[in-house]
């Protein structure tokens, strides 16, 4: 039997080879898009004020204001390829649709590797630390 570490480095070997999809490449329509000036690097939600929302920087510097949480959750996932310029549609549905179906993916993914831990560790209580630790090597969020 496998060490709990030894199935998050298979797990995450296995994820890879199968390879993750890209957030929003796979996830959206060719639509009409615009494009915004962001750091390159991985962004997380901030706070929300008056129906807009913060998004931060690593070092909690505010980097951009969303207009609703879809386009805030939209540019966070997107933040994970780290570039410098976020492609975004300029329809909020798609916008939605895109976040939605992203998210239908992670959850996906998350269930399964829930699976996999209780399979082989059916006496195991650490799935959601597990699940967590694979995510994080994954760069993968869930907001």
């Amino acid at each position: 039997m496998p060490t709990e570490k030894e199935f998050i480095t298979k797990t995450v070997q296995a994820l890879n080879k199968k390879g993750i999809k890209t957030f929003p490449d796979e996830f959206m329509s060719l639509s009409t898009t615009k494009t915004i000036s962001v750091p390159a690097k991985i962004l997380i939600m901030g706070e929300e004020f008056f129906g807009s929302y913060e998004i931060l920087s690593a070092d909690r510097k505010v980097v951009f204001q969303a207009s609703t949480y879809s386009e805030a959750k939209y540019l966070i996932y997107a933040s994970r390829k780290k570039t410098a310029e976020i492609t975004i549609p300029v329809n909020e549905e798609e916008i939605k649709q895109a976040v939605l179906q992203y998210e239908k993916y992670l959850d996906s993914i998350m269930k399964e590797l829930v699976s996999l831990y209780k399979k082989t560790f059916p006496e195991g209580k650490n799935s959601l630390f597990v699940m967590n630790e694979i995510l994080m090597i994954l760069n993968l969020v869930r907001y």
